[in-house]
């Protein structure tokens, strides 16, 4: 998986998410939650990565075909002729097979840390609806005590 500018940074949001949230979280519920969700993302991962190694013959037979498939539709703008036999370049065809199956299983791949940091953002909004009473309660009593004038003694 080659790394790009983009994955890049959206590693370090990932990262910054996930430090930000472990700041908020104050109970031993939140902590489970948080690491259940950290294990899960990344069971879900080495799933995948797994699925990918495994069935790698499997994916790259599949891709050829549908890219033979592709090529060899006719487009009714522009049909073949009727003797004319459409050929192909078995290196080229390997070459965007693969180029196929790596990007749908990067795809997927960031679609499973892209749930992970959906799992994080509801827990975090969870946290702050539960604080959000205490806080606002804090805040409402600091208003009050600066805003009630001055103490005479």
């Amino acid at each position: 998986m080659s790394l790009s500018t983009t994955d890049a940074v959206r590693g370090v949001f990932e990262r910054a998410v996930q430090e930000h949230l472990q700041r908020a979280l104050r109970t031993p519920e939140d902590w489970d939650r948080f690491k259940g969700i950290q294990r899960e993302t990344d069971a879900r991962v080495m799933q995948e990565q797994t699925a990918f190694k495994r069935d790698a013959t499997q994916r790259m037979a599949e891709a050829k075909q549908m890219i033979l498939r592709e090529e060899h539709s006719v487009a009714l703008d522009r049909p073949l002729p009727p003797w004319a036999h459409k050929q192909y370049d078995a290196d080229a065809l390997d070459r965007k097979a693969h180029a196929r199956v790596q990007s749908d299983h990067d795809r997927r791949i960031k679609a499973i840390r892209r749930d992970g940091t959906d799992a994080f953002t509801d827990l975090a909004a969870d946290i702050r609806a539960r604080d959000a009473p205490a806080q606002e309660q804090n805040l409402t009593q600091s208003f009050n005590q600066v805003h009630s004038g001055p103490k005479r003694i």
